[in-house]
């Protein structure tokens, strides 16, 4: 279904004196608007720089629930908001959400609300996907519940090229070519595209899943090389919603390592024991050997570690190691 300008009939009403309300009547509305359309240049009438054509205009008047059609327009018209993104494609998407409370589980009004909606979802999309906007996708899917089936192809399809696009750039970007591509997804580093995913229709659940991957696997082979944008994907990765047991395993294990969450706290106590047994060890063999000629040995004590003998430093040095052995320890999602 192809969607709808909407322009607020109410407006036009207002304009011409027709009363709106308990106190509209249908018969000498039209006869009023057949007379302005009469006396208008081309039969077109201009108000506030909206144009009204007379086929339009009729032909929502001739609609079966018109009675209940006009209660949505006067609403819409109440709404400021709502009535800005219908008319002009743009939206305060910060004071957006309170307008629509009244509509929300309101099946008539969305079959109503769809075909006029459809238009500037996919505009709004659009825009914002150019601008690498992610954050404000993510808060305009907060309404994709209002789209009906026979709109939701066509206010999706800038998010369906978007999603199908990445796809196919992620697969071809790998550790060799990192620093050269890293231009293209850098939208994946620095944006907050978790609200963007997390509010996905259920139509992208693939597409959603099989970017979220490839970004689990390529933060794996440049771990090394760019670990800040490692980290930075992993904090929006770790807030996913709706992924995967396995893949959000993974991205848990993953993100631990990014962050060294991954190490253990046994290992920094264990320096810090270490440390303090070698310290009373050389106080020990020191006392022994300033103030007693009869010792055992006057020799510094050696410490062992898998039966070879080493110096305190070397072994502070394996504790540490040990504690942080977790921090390449990251793992791949199958494909």
């Amino acid at each position: 279904m192809a969607s709808k300008q909407y322009i607020s009939i109410i407006r036009l009403f207002n304009h011409c004196g027709i009363a709106t309300g308990e106190a509209f009547n249908l018969s000498r509305a039209k006869k009023q608007l057949q007379a302005e359309f009469g006396i208008a240049e081309d039969e077109f009438i201009k108000v506030d720089g909206y144009t009204y054509s007379r086929h339009d205009v009729f032909e929502e008047l001739e609609d079966p629930g018109i009675a209940e059609r006009l209660v949505f327009h006067e609403q819409i018209w109440n709404s400021p908001q709502i009535l800005r993104l219908l008319e002009n494609n743009a939206a305060d998407l910060g004071n957006m959400y309170d307008e629509f409370t009244p509509f929300w589980n309101n099946i008539k009004f969305d079959q109503f609300f769809s075909p006029y909606l459809a238009g500037p979802f996919a505009y709004l999309s659009r825009s914002f996907l150019a601008e690498a906007r992610l954050k404000d996708v993510g808060q305009l899917m907060l309404y994709q519940g209002f789209l009906q089936p026979a709109d939701r192809e066509e206010a999706f399809r800038p998010l369906r090229i978007f999603l199908d696009e990445n796809s196919r750039l992620l697969r071809n970007v790998n550790g060799e070519n990192y620093t050269m591509m890293r231009p293209k997804i850098s939208h994946w580093i620095y944006s907050e595209w978790h609200i963007f995913f997390n509010n996905l229709p259920d139509e992208f659940y693939e597409v959603k899943n099989d970017i979220t991957t490839r970004l689990v696997n390529l933060g794996v082979e440049v771990q090394k090389s760019h670990r800040r944008d490692c980290k930075r994907v992993s904090g929006q990765l770790i807030s996913l919603q709706d992924t995967p047991e396995s893949l959000r395993n993974t991205i848990i294990t993953n993100h631990a390592v990014y962050t060294g969450s991954s190490r253990s706290k046994l290992g920094w106590r264990g320096i810090f024991w270490i440390g303090w047994i070698v310290i009373m060890g050389i106080r020990t063999v020191s006392s022994s050997g300033c103030g007693d000629n009869n010792a055992i040995d006057n020799k510094p004590m050696q410490i062992y570690y898998n039966n070879k003998p080493i110096s305190s430093d070397s072994l502070l040095k394996i504790v540490t190691d040990s504690s942080l052995k977790n921090r390449d320890s990251l793992l791949k999602v199958k494909q």
